[in-house]
Formats: C-alpha cells, sequence, structure tokens
C-alpha cells in the first residue's frame, strides 16, 4: 500500500518502485534524491524478499513487532513478520510503503497500476558523487575510524573534531572545516540528510555504504603506538551491515 492505492503481488510477478514511470509504484518523480529503481519485492524459495536496488540510497524496513533494519544498497532482506514498513528517504521528504503478507483467506482485491510522466533519464543526484582528494579521505578516516575498526567495542559513533585533529597532526579548526566543506559538497548535489544534528553519522552511512570510504582508507592514518594500538580494519562488505545506521 502506498498512499490510498494498493496492490496484491503474486509469486513471480514483478514489483519494484521508486522515481521511473517503469516501476509499479512511482514515489515522487520530481524527487531526484530518489533513485529510479529504489527497491522491489521478490518471492523466491517460500518467502518474500525486499531488495535494495539503488546504487547509493538507505532502505529502511521495520516490521511489526519492532524489528528494524537499515538495507545498504544493492542487498536484500526476507520479510517474515505480518506487516512490514518501508521507508526511504528523498530530497523532498520521506516515503513510506505499507507490506503485508498474503494470508489464505484474503480476498481477491483489484491491484490498479498507475504511471506517473517523468524522465527517467535523469540522473539520481546521490549518484553524482564529489571527488575525494587524499587530504579529504585522511580527515574521513579519522573521524569515522571507529566505522571501521573489525572489533570495535561498542556502538561506533564519528570521532570528535579535536580527537581527529589529534590523531592526524592537524588543527582542529581545519578539521572541522573541511569535515563541513564534505558535507556540502554532498549536500549540495540533493543527497538528503547531510544537515543537522545527526549530519555526521548520516555522513558516515554514505560513505561507507556505498563503498565510498572503506577499510583500505585506515592505512592513511598515521601508526598508533603499541600501547594504543587498534584491532585490524574489516572488510568493507561487513562494514556496510554492522556499523551504526540512522534511526527509522
Amino acid at each position: 500500500m502506498y498512499g490510498p492505492r494498493s496492490w496484491r503481488v503474486q509469486p513471480g510477478e514483478e514489483f519494484t518502485f521508486g522515481r521511473s514511470k517503469k516501476c509499479t509504484v512511482v514515489l515522487d518523480a520530481a524527487d531526484r534524491g530518489l533513485s529510479r529503481t529504489a527497491g522491489s519485492l521478490q518471492f523466491r524459495e517460500g518467502t518474500w524478499w525486499v531488495h535494495n536496488d539503488s546504487h547509493a540510497c538507505l532502505l529502511f524496513v521495520t516490521g511489526d513487532r519492532g524489528f528494524r533494519a537499515d538495507l545498504p544498497p544493492g542487498l536484500a532482506l526476507p520479510l517474515q513478520q505480518w506487516h512490514a514498513k518501508l521507508r526511504l528517504a528523498g530530497g523532498q521528504g520521506n516515503y513510506t510503503l505499507l507490506i503485508r503478507l498474503p494470508d489464505d483467506s484474503d480476498e481477491p482485491e483489484p491491484r490498479p497500476l498507475t504511471a506517473v510522466p517523468t524522465d527517467s533519464r535523469a540522473i539520481t543526484s546521490v549518484r553524482a558523487r564529489p571527488k575525494l582528494s587524499d587530504s579529504d579521505r585522511l580527515i574521513l578516516a579519522a573521524r569515522f575510524e571507529k566505522y571501521l575498526i573489525w572489533r570495535y567495542p561498542g556502538v561506533a559513533t564519528p570521532c570528535t573534531a579535536r580527537e581527529a585533529a589529534e590523531r592526524i597532526g592537524w588543527g582542529q579548526h581545519a578539521v572541522v572545516k573541511r569535515c563541513e566543506n564534505i558535507r556540502e559538497r554532498y549536500a549540495r548535489l540533493g543527497v538528503p540528510g547531510l544537515r543537522g544534528p545527526r549530519a555526521l553519522e548520516e555522513l558516515a552511512t554514505l560513505l561507507i555504504s556505498t563503498g565510498e570510504l572503506t577499510a583500505e582508507d585506515l592505512q592513511r592514518l598515521p601508526a598508533r603506538s603499541s600501547a594504543s594500538a587498534v584491532p585490524a580494519p574489516r572488510h568493507p562488505a561487513t562494514m556496510a551491515l554492522t556499523s551504526k545506521l540512522p534511526t527509522v
């Protein structure tokens, strides 16, 4: 269900959602913060799966029993609860689809399809990534080092500007200004969520989930003394799943 409309999907049928007019559910066609095909529902091995078909955006999944998952680009998740809510964050707002798993007693319902005209050739804004310099990556690795550590204890959070400055030998003000500059570069392209109190967390999620910042960037940081050595970095594919992601 999206807004006043509802669809009944049978196994084997294609069900997609995004801003493209080719999608089953057309979200805001003018919001280029959304991917052309943001996600899809597929039935296989006796289970319905939700797929994040975007190349750059997270898909937030919430179940009716309190289950919550932030699904990175390219991954899929089985839907095992009776009701589920899919939320997407676009440049002009949030979009929510309500999913109800089928029941044998369900009566057939109409499944109207709606096509909203849009130019699907337009480039999704979050895919137009700014080029990061070596010094950009150095600072980002210092600020988001905890996200990139395989055995970091506790919940990963961004390091403070002071901690990052001491880590790489920069001035604290220079670290703050460079991080603001990087964030603004993405925000000007229409990437949502990069302003406000959680801007750094959102930036970390974006960079890590899209593979723009990886464990290899930790090699840019100066070596620590043996007394303060950190565990070995983890594989990038694991980082996107275990890093702290934005709450729904």
